[in-house]
């Protein structure tokens, strides 16, 4: 590389730098990011002017001062620009429009047919952009949509935009990045639904705080997203996480998984799983929204259905646990709200096979049911690239 193009680099690694600094800071002054990046006080002040410039961040109140004039403090300017997070179902199109600061704007959600070819589907999509692009407008007319975050159940090749295989859509090899950049115009960001929660409560939840954590989903799938060393780990082939098929069973009679393999957890812990035990137990025909409002009246068999649940989640936790060694485990996903009737029984058999009492210096933290958490998980996938490019944003 010429010395021309290791001055561009070097100058864009800085913009990334400075700019992560003062989104982890919240507010934060040129002297302390000077300290905290190890960058000469010229380099941070040019940098940051060329920010304010953007519009990207902004001025905000002065930090106290241990002599002389107390410094200017600087932070995102949030509504620099917006993203919108999508999250591709079989039968439904969940979104979001969030800000840079992870706050959700809009939130649409819309049910259509399900088992659509790719094609049909995106069709929807391109319907269903142009309504949420057009409330935006009028709220926030002066805001850009600076890009799409998109995320998918299946196995995701986020770095060519390539849905490998998903087995919710039952789509394969599909060039699905270049297909929607080339419908709505915008750059897109595709991830694994779940890696894109974990990264979301890496970057604006509960999961701030960890430099390594694991984000466990549990509905019509168990996931897990890997946070390590606060980046995602997605593996060599675009597919670490996938304990849902984790064998928790070698018997020849266990119940047969989606994936067509039998003993895998999803066969135990999953809706169907529990749907599937509850019917076998009563002889009569239940959604999992009534065994949960069963399960809150004191339904001893809907209450043991996720009990069962979870003794199989909290054995499956308790084996990636004592592989990865995690500062928490953050629990998601849709069924969160059956939670009182799963924990009790997940915490107790993750304690008793945790090595070396690892249970009891792992954090487990439980998200609050919401959909917003999805969409905006996959919403930070977009924010996280334009933060890591200075030729992004334009001197407004």
């Amino acid at each position: 590389m010429s010395r021309t193009g290791d001055n561009v680099l070097i100058k864009n690694l800085n913009y990334k730098i400075i700019l992560d600094t003062i989104r982890n800071a919240g507010a934060i002054s040129r002297i302390e990011l000077s300290r905290q990046t190890g960058l000469s006080r010229s380099t941070c002040s040019g940098i940051c002017d060329r920010m304010l410039k953007q519009g990207l961040i902004h001025e905000t109140g002065k930090s106290t001062s241990s002599g002389g004039r107390r410094p200017t403090l600087l932070e995102i300017q949030q509504r620099a620009g917006v993203v919108l997070g999508l999250k591709l179902m079989d039968g439904a199109i969940d979104g979001a429009i969030v800000d840079l600061g992870g706050t959700v704007l809009q939130h649409r959600i819309i049910t259509i047919p399900k088992h659509q070819d790719p094609d049909s589907y995106i069709s929807y999509l391109i319907d269903y952009y142009h309504d949420i692009e057009a409330e935006h407008a009028k709220a926030y007319p002066e805001v850009k949509i600076l890009g799409i975050g998109v995320g998918v159940g299946g196995r995701i090749d986020s770095k060519n935009g390539i849905l490998i295989e998903s087995s919710v859509l039952e789509w394969k090899d599909l060039r699905l990045r270049e297909l929607l950049e080339e419908k709505l115009r915008l750059p897109v960001f595709l991830e694994n639904d779940v890696n894109s929660l974990a990264f979301g409560e890496r970057y604006f939840g509960n999961g701030r705080d960890y430099e390594n954590f694991l984000c466990l989903t549990m509905g019509e799938g168990i996931g897990l997203g890997i946070i390590y060393h606060g980046k995602l780990l997605t593996g060599d082939h675009n597919s670490a996480g996938e304990i849902g098929h984790m064998k928790v069973s070698l018997d020849g009679e266990a119940p047969e998984c989606a994936c067509g393999r039998k003993g895998c957890l999803e066969a135990y812990a999953a809706d169907r799983a529990v749907i599937s035990w509850y019917e076998k137990q009563t002889g009569e025909l239940c959604t999992i929204s009534e065994i949960i409002i069963r399960a809150d009246s004191q339904d001893a068999v809907a209450k043991a259905s996720f009990e069962r649940a979870g003794s199989y989640l909290g054995l499956a936790l308790s084996t990636t646990v004592n592989l990865f060694d995690p500062q928490a485990v953050i629990i998601g996903g849709e069924r969160v709200d059956a939670a009182p009737h799963v924990l009790p029984t997940m915490r107790s058999v993750f304690n008793e096979n945790t090595v070396y009492n690892l249970a009891q210096e792992v954090e487990v933290i439980v998200m609050e049911p919401s959909n917003d958490l999805w969409v905006r998980g996959v919403a930070a996938l977009a924010v996280r690239e334009f933060f890591s490019r200075s030729e992004t944003w334009e001197v407004r």
